[in-house]
């Protein structure tokens, strides 16, 4: 049985999704400590000027477990996000199609950031037919045993996550070069669920 253990992610790469598709089980970490500079309250995503980090804004504090970290909700991210992801994809052959599963995250306020990744990814795995079990873990574990650690593997500043590249027509194919793993949102759009 294959079972693999995930740090929470907004809105993340695609190969976050097909090593989380090709699991017995999934399990998201709900126990460490906030790392900056990370998927978790960050997602790339390629617009007309190149590439783009989408940020989710968290409230400063002592280091807390990521369940703990809430969201800055006086900022205006939420408007901001919706109104770059409709610039970048709204030409994109699915757009129209999945932008309303997808608008009212940006509407309503949440208060923790790992809830409101839980919340999209839920959504993101029916969107991908990914069906196996998904949990939170109930403590944080250095060395988990029988599970692959894929934590600290989805890196923003390391997009070679696989030697396999998933190739697409992305949307500003005709300025740039194609991108690897940006936002699950880059392939979802330009291409569909089936991966």
């Amino acid at each position: 049985m294959t079972q693999k253990l995930f740090s929470t992610a907004y809105l993340p790469p695609i190969d976050y999704l097909l090593e989380m598709k090709n699991a017995d089980n999934v399990f998201i970490e709900a126990h460490e400590n906030y790392q900056k500079q990370s998927y978790r309250n960050r997602a790339t995503i390629l617009t007309g000027n190149g590439l783009y980090d989408l940020i989710i804004p968290v409230v400063r504090g002592s280091e807390k477990q990521i369940k703990e970290i809430q969201i800055d909700n006086s900022m205006p991210w939420q408007r901001n996000h919706w109104k770059t992801i409709e610039s970048a994809y709204n030409n994109s052959p699915y757009f129209l199609y999945y932008r309303d599963f997808f608008e009212p995250f940006f509407q309503k306020k949440r208060t923790f950031l790992f809830d409101f990744n839980m919340e999209l990814l839920d959504l993101l795995r029916k969107l991908f037919a990914i069906k196996n079990p998904i949990f939170s873990t109930e403590n944080f574990d250095i060395n988990p045993k029988d599970v692959k650690d894929y934590r600290d593997f989805f890196l923003p500043k390391n997009r070679t996550f696989r030697p396999k590249k998933i190739q697409y027509q992305q949307v500003f194919s005709d300025r740039c070069e194609f991108v690897e793993n940006l936002a699950c949102i880059d392939y979802l759009f330009a291409a569909g669920t089936d991966f």
